[in-house]
Order: structure tokens, then sequence, then C-alpha cells
């Protein structure tokens, strides 16, 4: 969403015009997020009150649910989380949480997500249960920043896995973009074919990617992360380039 619809605080120019037109034309969209800072309450309250029609429960998903989902098909119930407290909560319904490193503790995998609250004791104890069991070492995103406001970035969660790699030789499994299964899950959902999804995003190796891993068309907005010159260099090209989201009726039609 941050870099294809709005920037920060900031609605896109034409945003609200492109979601009026998909309306009218019965034509169905999801808000995916890789930021498992916030729950998906937030980002619903946030697209609301710009205007834009939308259902929390039809129309949102996270690399948080997917996280959730594949370690419940793996039958995991202990783990160690890296986290905001609304992330960790979010778990808590569905896993037992481990808060703190104990020779006498075995968590059954280690959780990283995106975490504005992060406190160096977790990256250590994390590294800890890592270095010291054969578990999982799970990530709900691989992003390295975060677009904000003036064309500005923040720290993600690629670069907290790529920390504790660096000190644990351990490589986390990314469960958010660009993850096919995602789309997959996505497709079925809403009874359509892959042929019949686009995905649109501002982020190459995650939003452009997630598309031609899963074999779907894709469209690159210059709004957010990439500029054409990053587009123009990156191995892999979406199927369309777009400005920002504004000209995406046109493209439809």
């Amino acid at each position: 969403m941050d870099g294809t619809i709005y920037l920060g605080k900031n609605l896109i120019d034409g945003a609200l015009e492109c979601f009026s037109y998909l309306n009218k034309n019965n034509i169905d969209y999801v808000f995916f997020t890789n930021n498992s800072s916030h729950d998906l309450e937030f980002y619903y309250n946030k697209i609301k009150s710009f205007g834009i029609k939308c259902d929390l429960k039809k129309n949102f998903y996270s690399s948080t649910e997917v996280t959730i989902a594949h370690l419940k098909n793996k039958n995991i119930k202990d783990i160690y989380v890296i986290g905001n407290k609304s992330l960790k909560a979010k778990f808590e319904k569905h896993f037992n949480l481990i808060k703190e490193y104990k020779k006498d503790l075995y968590p059954e995998a280690v959780v990283c997500g995106f975490s504005t609250e992060l406190v160096y004791q977790e990256l250590k104890d994390a590294s800890l249960y890592l270095q010291t069991r054969d578990i999982d070492f799970i990530a709900t995103n691989g992003d390295y920043r975060c677009p904000i406001e003036d064309g500005l970035y923040i720290p993600d969660c690629g670069g907290m896995i790529e920390w504790l790699r660096l000190c644990t030789n351990k490589k986390a499994t990314v469960m958010g973009k660009p993850n096919p299964e995602i789309i997959d899950y996505l497709a079925s959902t809403f009874n359509v074919k892959k042929e019949e999804v686009l995905v649109i995003g501002d982020r190459l190796y995650t939003d452009i990617l997630v598309g031609i891993n899963a074999k779907v068309d894709t469209v690159c907005v210059l709004s957010g992360e990439s500029s054409l010159e990053d587009v123009k260099k990156y191995e892999y090209q979406p199927t369309y380039i777009l400005d920002s989201i504004k000209s995406l009726p046109d493209l439809l039609k």
C-alpha cells in the first residue's frame, strides 16, 4: 500500500478515482502488505479514512496471516517472536510465546517481523536460540526499507533478519512477498483464475517478484521506491510500468 496507494499520510493523486472505477466495474481488489508492525485494523482504518470503499475481512491480507498459516501447517506451537506488541498479541492467539532465552526452553521456531519497537535483547535472544537449537527461522517479510513521507525510508524487517543471518549463519524463510503462495491463496479465496490476477506495487523485489513467481501479470508504479532506472536494471521485468495508480483505469480499459 505505502508507495502505491499513499505515501505516509498522503493519498497518491488519482487513487480515490481509481478505486471508484474498480467498484463501478465490479473488479475485486485486495490490499496486501508485507508490513507486520501493524494489525489489519490499522490499515483498514487508514484506507477507509481516505474515502476508499473497503471491507476488513474481504479486502485486507498481510504477511502475518501467511506466517500464521505456515506455522499451523507445520504444527508448530512454541515460538520466539521479534516484533511489535500488536504482532506478538496476534501470534499469542494461536501459539505459545516464549518471552526470553533460557537454556531449558525449547521454541520450535524463531519468527521475525518488522519491529519499530525493537530492543537489542530480542536480537540477542533470537540469535542464541538459532545457534543452540535446530529450529525454523521464519520472517514475515524481507523488505530492507519502508517508505515514509518526503521520499524517505526507515529500516524494515530485511535488515533485522540479515543481522541475525550474519551472526548465526541461519537464513530466514520469508513468508510475505515474493512468496507466490500468497497469490495462490488469494486466487482461491476469490475463486478466480491466475490469468485474471494483476499485482500492482512499487517495489521490484517484493511486489513485482511475487507476481512473477506466481506467473501472473504485474504493474510497477513509479510513485514509491522504484525509479524507471531501477526497473530497467532489474533482472525481472514487470508486464506494465505506470507513473502511478492514477493511470490504472486507462490500462484496464
